[in-house]
This record gives structure tokens, sequence and C-alpha cells, in this order.
């Protein structure tokens, strides 16, 4: 059993007896929800790669937000490392461009 603990009340990161939550301890949850729900195990770091590179593919959001989201003081950091998602945004993006100037042609032509 916990012993209850107010020496770290004045943080933020405490579990519910007051005790201090470590990296470790995020680690050793994250791996029990994986195993829980018969996931694959990844690293808890991953989920931020995977969420930036999801923001960066969408192109509602420019690399400028993406470096800013992601706290990078360089922008060419954000670039270096995430470059095939911006690359896939491009694409999406100039797909789409295209596919509305051939409906709009199809629908010059068809008056």
């Amino acid at each position: 059993m916990l012993r209850e603990t107010n020496e770290y009340r004045d943080f933020l990161c405490v579990n519910p007896v007051g005790a201090l939550i470590t990296p470790d301890s995020i680690t050793h949850y994250f791996i029990k929800l994986l195993d829980e729900n018969e996931l694959p195990h990844i690293r808890f770091h991953e989920l931020r790669h995977s969420c930036i590179s999801l923001l960066a593919n969408n192109t509602a959001f420019s690399v400028k937000q993406v470096q800013d989201y992601a706290g990078h003081s360089d922008f060419l950091t954000t670039s270096k490392i995430y470059i095939h998602a911006i690359q896939s945004a491009d694409e999406i993006a100039s797909n789409a461009l295209e596919d509305k100037l051939k409906l709009e042609k199809r629908k010059d032509n068809a008056d």
C-alpha cells in the first residue's frame, strides 16, 4: 500500500497519493496501456513524432505552424525531420488543385 505524502503537493505531476510521477512511471503505464489493448510496443516519444508528422502532412498547417507546435527553434530542424510529411502534403494540395481545375474545365466545356 502506498503511503500518502504532502511532500510534493505544489508539483503538477503527482500520483493520487501525492508522490512524484517520474518519466519511468509514464513509460510503465504506457506499456501497460499498449499491452491491455494488444497494441505493438512503441516508445512514448514516437507519439510526438506521429502527431507532428500528421500536422505536417495536413495542408491546413504551414511549416511555420508545425515548427511552432513542435517547439523547434529552427525552421530547418522541422523541415529536415518532417520533409517526408511536408512533401506528401504538397502532393495532396497539388492533386486537389489539379482535380479542381479539371472539374472547372469540364464545367466550362459543358456550358
